[in-house]
C-alpha cells in the first residue's frame, strides 16, 4: 500500500491491492501457457484458465500460510489460534455479520457469539484470508497493552482510515511521533488542572436548569443529549478557552425525535455540528469492521469528508484566532506562563501548523466529550433500573455534600459508594468497548499456568473485547451480568480484581492508557453530585425512544442482559444509547 497518496485516495489503493493480488497468479498462468501450449494462449481456454487461477492462489498462499504459522508454532513450542470456518470463502458471512452488527445488533453481539459457537476467549476469524484476531482474553490483552506493547501498533490503515478526521494526533500515530502527540496531552490533565471543578460549574448548572425545566413542564428529556452538550462545553472551555454553546442550542423534541447517528438526532447549525461529530465515528467503525472491503462500500465517495467539512468550519476559525493571537504577542513580548494556557494555547505556542493544532484538539475533544458523556448516560440508565442504588447513592452524597453544598475533590474521594457505581457501570459499558492493534512481528501469547502458549503471527490484527471480558462469569461469577456496586465494597469480591487487575480495563492498560481518565472520573462525579442533589431520581421514558431505536422482542430470548434491557446500548468509538436515553427528572 502506497502511504504517500493522499487520505482520500483509499480506491486507488485498494485497487493497488487488488492488482498486487492478482498480478502472481496471473504472470504464473502466463508462464505455464506458454510452457505448455508454446503461446500465451486466447479464447476461451486461455480465458478459463486465468479465472480459475485466481481462486487456486489465494487457496494455495491461504494453505501455506496456514501451514507455516503451524509449523512455527510447534518449533516455538506453542499452539496455533484456534480458527474459525465459515460458510463463505475467506469468511466474508463472519466479516458482514460483523459489519450487520454495528447498526442492528446488541453492542458487540456478533463478536460475543461467535467466541461462544468455538468456546474460546481468543479465535483467529481469518477474514480474507488473513489473520484477524477478536480476543476477551484478559492475559492476551495484557500482552498487547502492556508486556509485549512495543510489538504492537495502530499501523497504516489506521491513518487511511481515520485520518481525515484525527490526521496524525494521537489515537492514529505510533511511536516516537505518538509520545510526541502525547507528551503534549499530559500537561493540561495533571492533578491541579483537574481537581479544579470550576470548569464544570457554569455548564453543570446550565445542565440543571434545563432538566428543571423539563421536570417542571411534565416532558421526557433525552439526558445522553444533554450529557454529550454538558461535556463538549465543558471539554471545549478545559481545551479552548471557550465553548460552542451547545446547551444553547435546539435539543431533541420529545415524541417526535427521529434516530441520530448515535443517539437522537437534532435540527439547527449545532446540530450539524453534533451529527458530524457522530456520524464520523460511526462511519469509521464501519471502516475497521468492512476491513479491506470498506473501499467498496464507500465507492462513490469518501462517507467522511461532508462530516470533515462540518467540524472543520467550526474548529479552524478557532484555530486561526489563536495563531493570529500568539503571533500578537510575540510581536508584542508577551510570554504567558505554561500554567496559565489552555491546551490550545500551548500548541500555538509549540507550532504554527493549523492542522497539526487542529487534528490534535480534535483527538483530544472527541475522548473529552464522548467518554464522560457515554459513562453518565449510562449511569443514569442503570440507576433508574436500579432504584435502591440510587436512593443509596444519595443518601451518600447528601452525608458527604450536603443538599446544596459544591462537590470537590477531596469531598468526593469521601465518597467510596459513588466510586462504586462509577466502577461497576464501567465494567458493565466500558467507554471504549473494544480496541484494535497490529502486531508487527510474531508474538507468543500467555495462557493460563502449565498450558503452551499462543502463537500470533507477524502483520495479524487484534480486536480486544473488553465489554466481554467485564462480562466473563467465569471471572466475575454467575451475576457478571448483573449491575451490582457491592462487588466494589464487599472484601472478597474486591481481592479477586486486585489479584488480577488485567480483567477490569475500562480505560485500558500500560502505556496507552487514557490519560484523561482521572478527568473523566472527576466531571462525571461532579454531575452525579448535583444531579441527586437537585433531583431525587429519574425514570425512564421508553415511549419517547425513536421509531427503530427501541431494544427488539426477540433480545427477550437472548442472553445475558439482552433479556432486561430497556435501551439498545451500541458503540462506535465509544458506547452510546441508540435513539437517545428518554427520562423524566423526579423531584
Amino acid at each position: 500500500m502506497n502511504l504517500e497518496l493522499p487520505l482520500t485516495w483509499y480506491r486507488t489503493r485498494f485497487l493497488i491491492g487488488v492488482v498486487e493480488t492478482l498480478l502472481p497468479p496471473f504472470i504464473l498462468t502466463y508462464v505455464l501457457l506458454t510452457t505448455i501450449l508454446g503461446r500465451s494462449g486466447t479464447g476461451f481456454v486461455a480465458a478459463l484458465a486465468y479465472i480459475s487461477s485466481i481462486p487456486l492462489w489465494i487457496s494455495l498462499t491461504s494453505r501455506y500460510s496456514v501451514w507455516k504459522n503451524d509449523r512455527r508454532a510447534r518449533q516455538l513450542g506453542a499452539e496455533a489460534i484456534p480458527r474459525a470456518k465459515g460458510r463463505w470463502p475467506g469468511n466474508v458471512d463472519i466479516m458482514l455479520r460483523f459489519a450487520k452488527d454495528l447498526r442492528e445488533g446488541y453492542i458487540l453481539q456478533a463478536m460475543g457469539e461467535v467466541l461462544d459457537e468455538y468456546g474460546v476467549d481468543t479465535l483467529n476469524t481469518r477474514i480474507l484470508w488473513k489473520d484477524n484476531i477478536i480476543t476477551r482474553n484478559d492475559l492476551h490483552m495484557r500482552a498487547v497493552h502492556q508486556t509485549q506493547f512495543e510489538s504492537f501498533e495502530r499501523g497504516a490503515e489506521a491513518v487511511e482510515k481515520m485520518g481525515t478526521f484525527l490526521g496524525r494526533g494521537v489515537f492514529v500515530t505510533d511511536r516516537t511521533e505518538w509520545r510526541r502527540e502525547r507528551a503534549l496531552i499530559r500537561p493540561f490533565l495533571n492533578k491541579e488542572r483537574i481537581s479544579d471543578f470550576d470548569i464544570f460549574q457554569e455548564h453543570a448548572d446550565r445542565t440543571l436548569s434545563i432538566l428543571s425545566s423539563s421536570a417542571s413542564a411534565h416532558e421526557p428529556i433525552d439526558i445522553q443529549d444533554l450529557f454529550a452538550r454538558f461535556t463538549l462545553d465543558a471539554a471545549s472551555s478545559f481545551l479552548l478557552g471557550t465553548s460552542p454553546d451547545a446547551l444553547g442550542s435546539p435539543r431533541p423534541v420529545p415524541y417526535k425525535a427521529s434516530i441520530g447517528s448515535k443517539g437522537a438526532a437534532t435540527e439547527g447549525q449545532l446540530g450539524t455540528f453534533l451529527y458530524s461529530f457522530e456520524e464520523i465515528q460511526v462511519t469509521i467503525s464501519l471502516r475497521w469492521r468492512l476491513n479491506t472491503f470498506f473501499p467498496l462500500y464507500e465507492i462513490k465517495g469518501d462517507h467522511t469528508l461532508p462530516h470533515v467539512d462540518v467540524i472543520t468550519k467550526w474548529v479552524k476559525p478557532i484555530v486561526e484566532e489563536a495563531l493570529a493571537r500568539k503571533q500578537r504577542e510575540r510581536e508584542q513580548g508577551i510570554e504567558r506562563q505554561r500554567a496559565e494556557r489552555t491546551m490550545l494555547e500551548n500548541l500555538v505556542e509549540i507550532t504554527r501548523d493549523e492542522e497539526r493544532v487542529r487534528f490534535g484538539l480534535q483527538n483530544v475533544l472527541m475522548a473529552g466529550r464522548d467518554t464522560t458523556a457515554g459513562l453518565l448516560t449510562f449511569v443514569v440508565y442503570l440507576l433508574a433500573m436500579y432504584p435502591a442504588v440510587a436512593k443509596r447513592l444519595r443518601e451518600e452524597i447528601f452525608d458527604v455534600c450536603g443538599a446544596n453544598g459544591n462537590p470537590t475533590h477531596d469531598l468526593i474521594r469521601k465518597m467510596p459508594y459513588m466510586n462504586a457505581v462509577l466502577n461497576e457501570t464501567l465494567r458493565l459499558f466500558p467507554g471504549a468497548p473494544m480496541g484494535i492493534r497490529n502486531a508487527i512481528h510474531e508474538v507468543l501469547l500467555p495462557t493460563a499456568e502449565g498450558e503452551p502458549p499462543l502463537y500470533l503471527p507477524g502483520k495479524a490484527r487484534v480486536t480486544w473485547l473488553s465489554l466481554h471480558l467485564h462480562r466473563r462469569k467465569d471471572l466475575w461469577g454467575d451475576d457478571a451480568d448483573e449491575f451490582d456496586p457491592n462487588r466494589w465494597i464487599d472484601p472478597k469480591r474486591l481481592a479477586r480484581v486486585e489479584e488480577r487487575p488485567s480483567m477490569y480495563i475500562p480505560f485500558l492498560s500500560g502505556p496507552r492508557s487514557c490519560p484523561g481518565q482521572n478527568f473523566a472520573l472527576n466531571e462525571a462525579s461532579f454531575m452525579l453530585v448535583r444531579l441527586y442533589q437537585r433531583f431525587s431520581g429519574f425514570e425512564l421514558v421508553p415511549d419517547a425512544i425513536p421509531e427503530g431505536a427501541r431494544p427488539p422482542p426477540q433480545w427477550k430470548e437472548g442472553k445475558g442482559r439482552q433479556q432486561i434491557e430497556q435501551v439498545w446500548p451500541s458503540t462506535a468509538f465509544t458506547a452510546f444509547v441508540k435513539g437517545g436515553l428518554w427520562v423524566h427528572p423526579l423531584p
